[in-house]
């Protein structure tokens, strides 16, 4: 003979309760509790219980009976639901500890590795535990400490000069980029479902050096093709600057630029001493980061030189030149903003 069924009664506010939990945000195995029990409450047997929910017997039968002996709190699952932690806390230290660690020869761990060493512990587990520490052993950033002494002094100079310029003021940014090759190597276009290809081999077709300046109040570029980056290249590149930039006098042109032996000799000096409307700023030394100028020289790096294709030097210089040309017609000033480099 099979037991009676025990009858659930609602109230209003416990009818209100449980029907406030059937919701999107609310787990889905929670909601099937919760309709067994309204379901119930309207006398409907197990068995057409299970039928409409598409639940076992057994589940239906299980919370309408911790639902009459405990109410509502009835339906939450137990504590400790669920496989049992297999690692121990000094376990999971151990692998932390070890991970931040370097192998003996070696210099970092692979996962592999890694479990070998502990053994203890899956290499899939082993993923999930390195990636709740954010641990990753397979990745590395360079960094370098500027000994400037006068670090602080140069650094708010020039951030100043981008977050709150002078009125009636061009900020310029200038530097060099030497040595760049003119590499020459076949090449596949792009096609539907393929991507563009190159040869590793290549032809190397001599070096050329480029001065350019970016100046940060629209982002407008200036550039120069020269042979070498010694005083004379840079102060005929800064007479070029000054003839398009600085003519107004009544405009103060302030020009960054780095602790390079060129921009400190006595020819570039008295060509300094002699316009009275230009003032360079040095940037710290190992803080080129500062200037704007470089972000400009990593768009020409992506979006011509990596993949570009050059005959010859002058093929190289001509290119550049065209791109400055067509940058300028579109360029804007950088959103730039200051974040302080990684302390150690």
């Amino acid at each position: 003979m099979p037991r009676p069924l025990k009858e659930v009664r609602l109230s209003k506010e416990e009818r209100n309760l449980l029907e406030s939990n059937i919701k999107p945000t609310t787990q889905y195995r929670f909601i099937q509790r919760v309709r067994v029990v309204l379901l119930a409450s309207e006398g409907l047997s197990n068995n057409n219980i299970a039928e409409k929910i598409e639940l076992s017997f057994v589940s239906v039968s299980k919370w309408r009976n911790r639902y009459v002996k405990y109410g509502i709190t009835g339906l939450k699952d137990k504590v400790g639901r669920g496989r049992p932690k297999r690692l121990t806390h000094n376990q999971i230290i151990k692998i932390v500890e070890t991970a931040c660690k370097k192998p003996k020869n070696g210099t970092h761990w692979s996962i592999r590795r890694l479990a070998n060493k502990v053994k203890f512990v899956k290499k899939s587990r082993l993923q999930q535990i390195l990636k709740g520490f954010d641990l990753k052993p397979h990745q590395s950033k360079m960094w370098c400490f500027s000994n400037d002494p006068k670090y602080e002094e140069k650094k708010a100079d020039v951030v100043g000069l981008y977050l709150n310029p002078p009125k009636n003021a061009f900020v310029v940014c200038i530097d060099e980029k030497p040595g760049i090759q003119a590499l020459s190597r076949k090449r596949v276009c792009m096609e539907k479902g393929k991507v563009e290809i190159y040869d590793h081999q290549y032809k190397r077709n001599g070096t050329i050096d480029l001065f350019a300046a970016f100046r940060a109040n629209d982002g407008k570029v200036i550039g120069s093709i020269e042979k070498h980056h010694t005083s004379e290249e840079f102060l005929r590149f800064i007479k070029t600057v000054y003839k398009k930039w600085g003519r107004n006098k009544k405009r103060k042109l302030h020009i960054i630029i780095d602790n390079f032996s060129t921009h400190e000799v006595d020819e570039v000096q008295a060509w300094l001493k002699s316009h009275k409307n230009v003032q360079f700023h040095f940037t710290p030394t190992h803080a080129s980061w500062l200037n704007q100028v470089e972000l400009w020289f990593s768009i020409l790096k992506r979006q011509l030189l990596k993949r570009g294709d050059f005959e010859s030097e002058k093929d190289l210089g001509k290119k550049i030149l065209k791109y400055i040309e067509g940058y300028n017609e579109r360029a804007k000033p950088f959103a730039w903003c200051y974040g302080e480099p990684l302390k150690i």
